[in-house]
Order: structure tokens, then C-alpha cells, then sequence
């Protein structure tokens, strides 16, 4: 049951991914409800393999259908997932939400830039201000939006039952 809905979910967010957001230039930004929905789940997700696999399966569909180079995309889904997964316990005394706001908005202004340099070959500023940091903006939004959704229908946890001696 679990499978099932993780694949339900990986075809709700390229649903709305390519049907809701892509046409969307906001600032010149595109938002990636891909990339808010992979670091939610490399926070969330208990298991190493299991985060690594759905990082995987959006990358390839998301450098399929994404319309961007397919080996940029699919290394850097799955090194930044790889990389959150690594880090998400630090620091401990730090909640897991405000944790996937600052990936987020950190994975997502490092894909822009870095897309750009690979694509131009050279760094402008004007990159940076006008496409990194509102694309980080709104994909930051979106996993505030996707964080509670996530966290209530796939990543239930179950409450530990007391036993009461009397």
C-alpha cells in the first residue's frame, strides 16, 4: 500500500508540475514542485534506499519531461537528495520543517545557477537575482505548501501506545 502511494504521489506532482506550473513564469522563474517534493521526502523518509529510489524515479522523469538537459537534471535530483538525506539530522535540536524550508531553498538556487554556468559557461549576476533566488522563493513555497500534506498521508506516524500497569 505504501508503494502505491508513493507512485500516486510521483504522478500527482509531474501532474501538476507540467500542467499547473510550467507554463508559470513568475519573476522569469518556473517553480519545480519536483524538486520541493524530493527534499521533503529525503527529510522525511526513515529509509537511505527507499529516498535515493524516489529521488531517482523523479529525476528520470523530470529530465524526460522537464524539457532540460536529462544528465543534469537526474545527477543533480539524486546528489541533492543523496546530500540532504546525509545532513537532515543536523543539528537535532532543529524540527524537520524548518529543515526542508532551508534545502529547499538552498538546493533549488543551486540548481539554477549551476544549470546556467553549464549551459552559458560563465556567471552573471544578474542570473542570480532575476532566476536563482525567486525560483528558490517559490519552490521553498511549494514544500512549505507539500511538507503537512506529505507528512500526513505517507509519513504517518503511529502513536506508541502507553502501557498503564495499575
Amino acid at each position: 500500500m505504501r508503494n502505491f502511494k508513493i507512485f500516486l504521489w510521483i504522478f500527482v506532482i509531474f501532474l501538476v508540475q507540467t500542467v499547473v506550473l510550467s507554463p508559470i513564469h513568475i519573476f522569469g522563474a518556473v517553480p519545480s514542485a519536483v524538486l520541493a517534493f524530493v527534499m521533503c521526502v529525503a527529510i522525511l523518509e526513515n529509509e537511505f534506499r527507499t529516498a535515493v529510489i524516489i529521488s531517482g524515479i523523479c529525476a528520470v522523469v523530470m529530465g524526460t519531461i522537464g524539457g532540460r538537459n536529462f544528465t543534469e537534471i537526474t545527477l543533480f535530483y539524486a546528489y541533492s537528495s543523496i546530500i540532504v538525506f546525509a545532513a537532515r539530522k543536523r543539528p537535532r535540536y532543529v524540527g524537520n520543517f524548518p529543515k526542508t524550508i532551508v534545502w529547499t531553498f538552498i538546493m533549488s538556487a543551486i540548481l539554477e545557477i549551476l544549470l546556467f554556468v553549464i549551459r552559458e559557461m560563465t556567471l552573471d549576476v544578474s542570473v542570480i537575482f532575476n532566476d536563482a533566488l525567486p525560483t528558490a522563493v517559490f519552490n521553498t513555497v511549494i514544500a512549505v505548501i507539500l511538507y503537512p500534506i506529505l507528512k500526513k498521508t505517507l509519513y504517518k506516524e503511529e502513536k506508541k501506545k502507553k502501557l498503564l500497569i495499575a
